[in-house]
């Protein structure tokens, strides 16, 4: 519960300094043809903006059970805008490893899909070591960018009200 809670108060903390800076800068809105998709924890949890589906466990005996829907606040939706703006995403490849050498057992996953008018860009970070730390500021900003949204994502009601992991994903 002490986990959950400091996950809660560090998303209100990025939430606000993220709204804050958009509110000094002038405004960096999000387009109206802006989504992304998200998928981490070794693959089986995910979500997409687009339709709105959050899968906590895919591989579970009933993934229906481990399945909702949430719809982000206009609130949320700017935050990850703001966060994928200054990740600038389009200056990664699309196979990454933020940490390239170094491995995990397992390995971890994540993967991150952003959509606009101008295009859609997937950045896929597949069998990388497991952790939120790199040794260079590329790696730094997707691993800290991916944790940010999916922080997000945890601290909903949405997600509280699925089921615990059916598996240990370590």
């Amino acid at each position: 519960m002490k986990k959950l809670v400091c996950s809660a108060c560090s998303i209100i903390l990025l939430l606000s300094l993220t709204l804050g800076l958009t509110a000094c800068g002038g405004g960096n809105r999000v387009p109206e043809d802006f989504s992304f998709a998200i998928s981490w924890n070794h693959g089986v949890t995910s979500y997409d903006s687009a339709t709105g589906v959050l899968v906590k466990e895919s591989d579970a005996t009933h993934p229906e059970d481990y399945t909702t829907e949430y719809r982000l606040t206009e609130q949320e939706l700017q935050m990850v805008w703001q966060l994928i703006q200054q990740l600038d995403i389009q200056s990664y490849p699309d196979q990454y490893d933020p940490n390239p050498g170094k491995q995990s057992k397992p390995p971890a996953s994540l993967i991150l899909t952003v959509r606009t008018a101008a295009g859609e860009k997937t950045v896929r970070a597949e069998g990388i070591a497991a952790g939120y730390e790199s040794d260079n500021d590329m790696g730094r900003k997707f691993l800290s960018t991916c944790r940010a949204i999916q922080e997000l994502l945890c601290a909903t009601d949405a997600w509280q009200s699925l089921p615990e992991f059916e598996k240990l994903y370590c």
